[in-house]
């Protein structure tokens, strides 16, 4: 018989690890605690080549590349704060990544999915283990449901219930800043999108950075004609009153984003702001790596598993990559699926505790926490300092290392004023 899987979370983690098991055999139920994830859900998103190699793995190649389209430049700015104007700083071409709309990965991996494979309105409540397997409790509008896996998944996001089972007391952590993010149609509005592509010379080909005083954003396109973009704002923690990290504006709020975006960016992009419909915040949290994902026969994967900053395009990123993992190490050991849990876990707590220390680190340095971006003169620094501390990689053997070992060599500017952030005026 096959291994009967049940995955707590129908996100992107979730699903495409539920394609991935039935490829690899298995039986499986994903229970979603939404009512149901509608169609303008998220915003746009860069998958990589690995993230696309695998997509490919799991039959979707096709599909996939008539929703996502390449960018293969990566640009980063520096903006003048008295003039509003742009300075280039570096310029990366061999980018090799893809754009799309989030809620078209979400549907067409839902697609390759059986219909009544991902339950929605299943708010899981209850975990318990056996040696044969593991019961689940899900609250439903039509009372407890129960479901019985070999093995359980746990895809449930940053906020996992799971998690909070195995690993108590383990806090997420807030880092300081958040995220507002839209998406502006350019077909309907041609003569910004021109205006755009007059700024950023790169658009419809390239994701460009923009970096200015602890905040930074970039912009890129997607498929449909659409315009995605991104503001990191630095700001002190926001209440948020569910499960979901996602914040929907106020008027008041709104307002004040358009006054501070006039006052930090080129004209163009504070348009695009004030364009595009319906922008919402991203409350930002990551949590510190641990070295234990599998429980008995639960295992965690995604944000459950490994919690990260969007910094480097990883929160999308790495939760296909363990998918596909995963289904990789079940079809290898298809008669013993704990086996194949552990063998996951180690092929990719290595790798994601970098990926997650490597996001952290280098969104901290881009938003100006490691040194003062006001003095900091980005355009004469040498193409070393530029590269590491704008695109420096996960492959870095250690990021932080490098990084403030770079910071530190640069004692001084203009007249004696320092660049580290912790020599600044209080």
């Amino acid at each position: 018989m096959p291994t009967k899987v049940v995955i707590i979370g129908g996100s992107v983690g979730g699903v495409s690890t539920a394609v991935a098991l039935r490829k690899a055999g298995c039986d499986v139920t994903v229970l979603e605690r939404a009512a149901t994830i509608v169609a303008t859900t998220g915003a746009g998103l860069g998958l990589d080549p690995k993230t696309c190699a695998a997509l490919t793995r799991l039959g979707l190649r096709d599909i996939f590349e008539e929703c996502s389209q390449p960018i293969p430049i990566e640009e980063y700015r520096w903006i003048d704060h008295a003039t509003k104007s742009a300075i280039s700083l570096i310029k990366n071409d061999k980018h090799l990544h893809r754009s799309m709309h989030w809620s078209d990965l979400h549907r067409l991996l839902i697609q390759a999915l059986p219909e009544g494979a991902v339950n929605f309105s299943h708010k899981v409540v209850l975990l318990q283990q056996s040696e044969s397997g593991v019961t689940i409790t899900a609250e439903t509008p039509n009372g407890e449901k129960k479901y019985h896996g070999d093995i359980v998944i746990a895809a449930d996001g940053v906020g996992s219930f799971a998690r909070k089972q195995l690993v108590p007391g383990d806090e997420r952590r807030y880092a300081g800043m958040v995220a507002w993010r839209g998406v502006c149609d350019g077909n309907a509005h041609p003569e910004l999108l021109a205006e755009l592509k007059a700024d950023f010379k790169t658009l419809g080909d390239g994701i460009i950075f923009d970096i200015a005083d602890r905040c930074m954003n970039l912009i890129y396109m997607i498929p449909g004609n659409r315009i995605n973009w991104l503001w990191y704002r630095d700001a002190p923690e926001p209440k948020l009153g569910s499960h979901s990290v996602t914040i929907r504006p106020t008027t008041e709020d709104m307002q004040k984003l358009y006054r501070d975006a006039e006052n930090t960016w080129t004209p163009a992009f504070v348009k695009l702001i004030k364009t595009s419909k319906a922008p919402f915040m991203n409350v930002i949290y990551d949590k510190d790596p641990i070295t234990q994902w599998v429980f008995g026969r639960v295992a965690l994967m995604g944000e459950a598993a490994h919690p990260t900053t969007p910094h480097g395009s990883r929160s999308t990123n790495m939760p296909i990559q363990d998918a596909d993992c995963l289904g990789r190490c079940f079809e290898a050991q298809p008669h013993d699926p704990v086996a194949a849990l552990h063998k996951y876990a180690e092929e990719r707590i290595r790798q994601t505790t970098k990926e997650v220390l490597f996001s952290r680190h280098v969104g901290e340095v881009r938003q100006g926490h490691w040194f003062d971006p006001v003095k900091f003169d980005w355009p004469s620094q040498t193409p070393q300092i530029k590269s590491l501390l704008l695109n420096g990689k996960q492959t870095e053997p250690d990021y932080k290392k490098c990084a403030t070992e770079l910071l530190g060599n640069i004692q001084t500017i203009g007249k004696g004023q320092s660049v580290l952030a912790t020599d600044r005026e209080q």
